[in-house]
């Protein structure tokens, strides 16, 4: 039985007699999102069902060799995607994505209660996701995440700090980002300026990395947009009205935040080039200055318990 009349599982559903359905999550731009457990492993895991109207604008041999690409990456700030294939139902094919159960919270929902986080709180997740990010620009092939934003980033909690994992690797590169897609428009404040004419580089994935750590540390975008209701709705009216906030230099974060000092500054808004050749080229660039800038935070395990992220 559905949870609701708009879902296509329902709790207790068998898929591909694997996959338990627990409960559905949410969806977003791209499909429903549902907690389930693998029957065989004994473990909980994340399943994307892709909608339909995704499905038809889509490759799905591209998608399938994609999903075999990003299995292969392994590592602790990484969601590990498990499996992509499909399953039918009354008739119809449905194709998912199955990936990693990461206990914790999006780094949206962190930063939507906190506003602005600490700053060795922030530099301590940017550096998880940047390391992540490393090993998927060092992948052969080379993995460009394409859509890193607040929603992308899972937080952890099960160590002693908390743990930055990014998410989503590669799904976006799945899609035509020239589609409308409900609920992708708070996405594209997070694009490098490339992207726009769908071309997607590894420093494309510096420019939005370097939009999630500004709005960490300020609790603002870099840039400021007028968005209404009818822009939302056309992506061609989103790109120009980015197009426009984004004519003069971002305000230095240090306006935002008195922790930040002139290095970290510095570093900060080379990630926000909107000229690509002035940027860090890869991931791997940012993170060695990032480390580089911070002064070496000596925290015990008791500083980081002491942090109140309720």
């Amino acid at each position: 039985m559905k949870e609701n009349n708009n879902t296509t599982l329902g709790k207790g559903e068998i898929i591909n007699n694997t996959y338990e359905v627990s409960f559905f999550i949410g969806q977003g731009a791209f499909g429903e999102v549902y907690r389930v457990k693998h029957k065989f492993f004994d473990e909980y895991q994340v399943m994307k069902v892709f909608k339909e109207g995704y499905v038809e604008k889509t490759d799905l041999n591209e998608v399938m060799d994609e999903g075999r690409i990003l299995a292969q990456l392994s590592h602790p700030n990484v969601v590990r995607v498990l499996d992509i294939n499909k399953f039918s139902k009354t008739g119809k094919d449905h194709y998912y994505i199955t990936m990693s159960f990461i206990s914790g919270e999006s780094l949206k929902q962190l930063v939507n209660r906190k506003i602005q986080l600490d700053l060795p709180v922030a530099t301590s997740i940017m550096i998880d996701v940047l390391k992540g990010l490393t090993a998927a620009h060092r992948n052969n092939p080379t993995i460009i995440h394409r859509d890193i934003n607040t929603d992308n980033i899972l937080i952890s909690y099960d160590d002693y700090k908390p743990k930055g994992i990014l998410g989503d690797f590669g799904i976006a590169k799945l899609m035509d980002q020239k589609n409308s897609i409900p609920g992708a428009g708070g996405r594209y404040m997070y694009f490098a300026p490339e992207c726009f004419m769908n071309i997607y580089l590894p420093t494309s994935d510096v420019f939005s990395a370097g939009v999630v750590f500004y709005k960490m540390l300020t609790g603002v975008h870099p840039w400021e947009y007028k968005f209404d209701q009818n822009t939302l709705k056309d992506n061609e009216k989103i790109y120009k009205m980015i197009n426009t906030g984004r004519k003069p230099p971002p305000k230095n974060p240090s306006l935002y935040n008195d922790d930040i000092n002139e290095k970290l500054e510095k570093v900060i808004m080379k990630s926000l080039k909107k000229d690509m050749e002035k940027r860090y080229r890869t991931a791997g660039s940012f993170l060695k200055m990032l480390e580089k800038s911070c002064s070496k935070y000596n925290l015990s395990q008791g500083y980081w318990m002491e942090q109140n992220l309720s």
